[in-house]
Order: C-alpha cells, then sequence, then structure tokens
C-alpha cells in the first residue's frame, strides 16, 4: 500500500482523534474512509465506488468532496488547515462496516484498487464509548528485523498496553481467509501480498491522556495503524 501523503496524513490524525471524542450508535462497528488519487479518472471513482458498495457488510457508503473535506477539518482542527488550500484535499468515500470479522480485509482488499490513494479504518464512534480499544500496528513489507524489534519494544512499553501480540504476515493471511469464507466472494480478492505482520494490542479508552500510538506510527518499519474493536483483534 502506498505511503499516505502529508496532508492525508492529517486528516488521518483528526479521524483518530474523534473516537474519543464524538458521539455514534455502534461501538462494534467500523469506519472505513477510502482516499482517491488526485488525478482519478471519473471511471476509476465510479469502479470504487461500485467496489466498495460489492463488498460484504459495509453500508451508509457516501461520497465527500474536497470541498467538504476542507470544511470539516477546518471546523474540526482549524489549525491544521492553515496551509492549505481545498483543491490539494482528496475527494473521499465514507461507509460503516457491520462485520468486524471482514473489516480488516475490506480495508486491505480495497486499497489494491484503481484510484485509490490510501484506506483507513478505525472504530466507529459511540455512546458510551467501549472501556477498551484494539490497534493493530502493521509493518512495511520491508521492515527489517532490527526495526520490527524496535517497534515491538516501543509498543510493549507503552504504559497502557495490554495483550500485546505480535502476528507473522502468513499467519495474517490464513486468518483473514478463514474469516472471510462464506462472505462473498472477499475470500477471493484477499491477494497474500496485501498481508502484513503486525502488533496487535489492546488499551483503555478512558480519555485520561494519550495513547502514545501517534509516536509508534512515525517509527521506521511501521506502514500503518489502525485503531479498531477489541472484537478485530
Amino acid at each position: 500500500m502506498r505511503r499516505v501523503a502529508p496532508v492525508l496524513a492529517l486528516i488521518l490524525l483528526t479521524a483518530l482523534s474523534a473516537c474519543a471524542s464524538s458521539e455514534s450508535k455502534d461501538a462494534g462497528h467500523t469506519t472505513l474512509t477510502v482516499l482517491l488519487d488526485r488525478d482519478v479518472t471519473a471511471a476509476q471513482k465510479s469502479a470504487v465506488e461500485q467496489r466498495l458498495r460489492a463488498m460484504p457488510s459495509v453500508e451508509g457508503v457516501a461520497f465527500e468532496t474536497r470541498e467538504q473535506a476542507y470544511e470539516k477539518l477546518r471546523k474540526d482542527s482549524p489549525d491544521l488547515v492553515a496551509d492549505l488550500d481545498p483543491e490539494n484535499m482528496p475527494e473521499s468515500l465514507h461507509a460503516t462496516v457491520t462485520d468486524v470479522s471482514v473489516a480488516e480485509a475490506v480495508d486491505l482488499v480495497m486499497g489494491t484498487v484503481d484510484g485509490v490513494e490510501w484506506v483507513g479504518l478505525r472504530i466507529a464512534d459511540a455512546d458510551p464509548l467501549p472501556s477498551r480499544i484494539g490497534a493493530i500496528v502493521r509493518l512495511e513489507p520491508t521492515a527489517t528485523e532490527k526495526q520490527r524489534a524496535a517497534v515491538e519494544e516501543a509498543v510493549r512499553a507503552l504504559p497502557r498496553a495490554e495483550s500485546v501480540e505480535f502476528e507473522e504476515r502468513d499467519a495474517a493471511y490464513e486468518r483473514l481467509r478463514r474469516q472471510c469464507q462464506g462472505k462473498g466472494n472477499l475470500a477471493t480478492q484477499l491477494d497474500s501480498q496485501v498481508a502484513r505482520a503486525s502488533l496487535r494490542l489492546q488499551l483503555p479508552l478512558n480519555g485520561k491522556g494519550g495513547t502514545g500510538l501517534p509516536e509508534i506510527e512515525r517509527l521506521d518499519g511501521v506502514e500503518a495503524m489502525r485503531l479498531v474493536p477489541v472484537a478485530m483483534l
């Protein structure tokens, strides 16, 4: 999966922080955001939306324009848009994945679709908030053993991290395939090359202090981070 451009990373951070402050209704659901390439064609845009709508357990697909994305970011985090122009914002699709057992596979598959720049998955906003949240720290496919060890050490050193486990890429692929069985043709769409080794952990979600995860995400060898329902781990 391609690295996220700086402006897209800002949107990711805003989305992650929202899970501890917004209100909605389904703590067990996940929110999927698909950011489109800046030069996406109309045909690609249509194909991405159709592909997303065809995914199992995906509901509430909605398109967001550059202007809408800019206004949302300006309202939620005005300091982040001081030097940004609406034209620099990406168009995007947003949806809810109601079955946590397939959410990770949907995330990975959508990231391979032409016209997609980046896909993000996080726990859906909820009221009341769950007491715990899951975190998935995905490693780059080219991460060295030294980088992996450094990331694992940093994750285990997080003051509130619990149930930290490392999952190899092959094990991740086999687990995802099992979870996709009987979920339409999702299992056949899942390529082993998109699976990633990861560190998976739980954190209490009590609003006291930060999680420390933004620092983890910046470490060499880390590709992406997801905040998800504990059941997804």
